[in-house]
């Protein structure tokens, strides 16, 4: 049975939400980080967790090379957004590399059926021998949620808003070429509100699972959100790129309801 692990603390521990989902970090060549760091806005609490960054750079100290990468089309504003969240000195600090995926090399996946037609996959995603996804939980005005899939939407190169009318197909053809192994949800801060009164919500939470979509579902739960009306969730689960009916998911750690809050979209 897939596991989501609920972690309520001030101070999140991500090692000991590891071992409740069973995941262990093996030696390897690559490990690859996909924060939330390239937003607009600048209040505390936007981009995914310094303090949870680091302790993954951590726990691969010594068994891995790390990447933490950023995406944006223009390869100036990754680089500030690096700078800004403090990403860059503590990559530095790590011995880990930090990557605009709008300036890495990218690798041709033909399939005529996919909704990514001429669809070229970053380098880096690709070589990564452990892809960890590190979003946000959010809402969106348009998506009703941003969180672990919408922050695999943020790596499709190119013009993104070609694909935007199918966000939902767009995410199940990623998926498909590559799923992440691990995904660590930031809901310390979370965020609420659409565009122009977005504002910070204290949930002093982080998720865990292997699963993306059983994530997903489960943050959509404690949001308030029922996430079979969420058409990227829903998709992704139907699709059968990871769980999405609730019965099959394991909660470890704390229950829904006692941590359950409902966001305003």
């Amino acid at each position: 049975m897939v596991k989501v692990c609920i972690q309520k603390s001030e101070q999140p521990d991500v090692r000991r939400a590891l071992d409740q989902i069973d995941f262990v970090p093996d030696e390897c060549e690559l490990v690859v980080i996909k924060a939330d760091l390239c937003s607009t806005s600048s209040f505390t609490g936007e981009a995914t967790d310094l303090g949870l960054i680091e302790q993954v750079l951590k726990i691969y100290e010594g068994i891995a090379k790390c990447a933490v990468v950023g995406v944006d089309n223009s390869g100036r504003k990754a680089a500030d957004c690096f700078e800004r969240t403090g990403v860059s000195e503590l990559a530095e600090r790590y011995y880990a590399d930090t990557v605009d995926l709008g300036k890495d090399v990218k690798i041709p996946i033909a399939d005529e059926e996919s909704v990514l037609k001429n669809f070229k996959m970053p380098r880096t995603i690709l070589k990564a021998d452990v892809f960890i996804n590190m979003p946000k939980m959010k809402t969106d005005e348009n998506t009703t949620v941003s969180l672990g899939l919408m922050n695999i939407f943020d790596i499709i190169p190119g013009k993104r808003e070609i694909y935007r009318p199918k966000i939902a197909e767009s995410i199940c053809d990623f998926l498909s070429i590559r799923n992440p192994d691990l995904n660590i949800m930031d809901a310390v801060i979370a965020i609420e509100g659409s565009e122009g009164r977005r504002r910070k919500k204290q949930m002093d939470l982080i998720l865990a699972s292997r699963d993306i979509v059983a994530m997903d579902t489960i943050a959509c739960r404690i949001m308030g959100i029922n996430p079979v009306n969420v058409e990227h969730v829903f998709r992704a689960g139907y699709s059968g790129l990871g769980e999405y009916t609730e019965k099959n998911i394991k909660i470890v750690g704390r229950p829904i309801d006692a941590v359950r809050d409902k966001f305003e979209y």
